[in-house]
C-alpha cells in the first residue's frame, strides 16, 4: 500500500505499514466527530466496522479514542446577554425546551412533560439541591410521578 499521510520532518522515523489504518481510523473519526452528533459509541462503532482485522494490533484503546472523540467537539456556549444558543433550547424532538426565562430564573420543561404532570395527581420530589452560580441561583430536583386512578 503506497499512502504518504505526512511529509517527512527532521525526525522521521522509518516505514510502518502496518500503523496506515490505524492513522486512517483515527483520521475518519476525528472528521466525522466535527460534522455530526451521533454519540461517541455510535462513531466508534462505525468506524470499527471497515477496519481491517489484520492491523487490529495497532488499534488505539477504546478510551483513547473516546478522549480523542471530547477533544474534537466544540462546547456550547452562551452568547454576549447569556443567553443559550438556539441548538440548546430545542429538544431532539424539536420541542421548546425552555419553558420560561427572564434574568433571574430559567425553567427547562417541555410542554409535553408538563402534560404528563397535570394528568397525574401525586408528584413526588427526590434529592433536591439548591446552590448558586454565576448569576443564577439553581434549584434541581428530580420529579417523580406515582401513577393512580383515583
Amino acid at each position: 500500500m503506497d499512502a504518504i499521510l505526512s511529509q517527512p520532518t527532521t525526525h522521521s522515523h522509518a516505514p510502518q505499514p502496518d500503523r496506515v489504518s490505524a492513522i486512517q481510523l483515527r483520521n475518519d473519526i476525528k472528521a466525522r466527530t466535527v460534522i455530526t452528533d451521533e454519540p461517541t459509541s455510535s462513531i466508534i462503532h462505525s468506524a470499527l466496522r471497515t477496519y481491517p482485522l489484520s492491523a487490529a494490533g495497532e488499534l488505539p484503546r477504546n478510551e483513547a479514542l473516546m478522549l480523542m472523540i471530547r477533544r474534537q467537539r466544540t462546547v456550547e456556549t452562551v452568547d454576549v446577554n447569556g443567553r443559550l444558543s438556539e441548538r440548546l433550547r430545542k429538544t431532539y424532538r424539536d420541542e421548546d425546551f425552555i419553558l420560561h426565562e427572564d434574568k433571574n430564573l430559567i425553567i427547562f420543561t417541555t410542554k409535553t412533560n408538563l402534560s404528563i404532570l397535570k394528568q397525574n395527581k401525586h408528584w413526588f420530589a427526590e434529592n433536591s439541591i439548591f446552590y448558586e452560580k454565576r448569576k443564577f441561583k439553581y434549584f434541581k430536583f428530580q420529579l417523580g410521578i406515582t401513577m393512580c386512578s383515583d
